[in-house]
């Protein structure tokens, strides 16, 4: 049986008067690799936000291996935050630190890991995204291509179980998507859970194991990206869809 280690039931979130998510339900396995696609505006980073805990939501359960993270006292926030990395759209690096100590810094403080520790762990996950040799510049110096693959080795390099992608790569030049995305699709292959807010349609296609299509605050549609992508029920979702293509 497949083991689920994150579970989202009846999720709702409202800002003001507008309602967000409106009882949101979707598990990711182990491994699996979930697409969360829709138009702007209908929720997907909301969704993602609130099982990083960076918005609180107003009802709902976010389980993690079973234990609800907004119920279960027992629950370590930073161990949960290390466990569940984010990617943003934004790179978030640090700019008056280099590459090497961007990956550095979250690992002594959150982890508690040595700096030696923590900078041969480091450099493990910048050769793996191929920005090694990248390491002494600062963010400035890099492209926005660079950032990202940065900012996932410094995801990586805190051990994570499950990694949240919010659109990774909307503010890319288009001649940089690829190498962020294939990067995506070598965790992926390694088996890293990994839920995806993306407009990369040919991507979910081809590495999503799950995709949910969401559309004013609700999942409209949802299963297997031949499915949702090759298949769709929904006219919101054909419409959708055609504006991608």
């Amino acid at each position: 049986m497949a083991e689920q280690v994150i579970s989202i039931r009846n999720l709702t979130k409202a800002f003001g008067s507008n309602q967000v998510l409106r009882g949101i339900d979707f598990d990711a396995n182990k491994g699996e690799v979930v697409c969360i696609i829709g138009s702007s505006g209908s929720g997907k980073s909301t969704l993602l936000r609130c099982i990083n805990l960076l918005e609180n939501p107003d009802g709902g359960q976010i389980l993690y291996h079973g234990r609800d993270i907004l119920t279960d006292e027992s629950v370590s926030m930073p161990k949960y935050h290390a466990k569940v990395g984010m990617v943003f759209q934004q790179f978030n690096l640090f700019g008056n630190m280099n590459v090497l100590e961007n990956c550095v810094a979250g690992q002594m403080k959150v982890l508690g890991r040595s700096h030696a520790e923590s900078e041969k762990n480091a450099l493990k996950y910048l050769e793996k995204v191929g920005m090694a040799e990248y390491r002494n510049a600062k963010p400035r110096q890099l492209s926005g291509g660079q950032k990202q693959r940065v900012v996932i080795a410094r995801t990586l390099a805190m051990d994570p179980e499950v990694i949240l992608f919010d659109e990774p790569t909307s503010a890319l030049d288009p001649e940089m998507v690829g190498e962020v995305l294939s990067v995506m699709q070598n965790l992926a292959q390694e088996g890293m859970t990994m839920l995806v807010v993306t407009h990369e349609m040919g991507f979910a296609r081809a590495v999503a194991t799950q995709v949910v299509f969401m559309d004013q605050g609700v999942i409209a549609e949802q299963g297997a990206p031949d499915e949702v992508l090759g298949n769709p029920k929904h006219e919101r979702l054909k419409s959708f869809l055609r504006s991608m293509l």
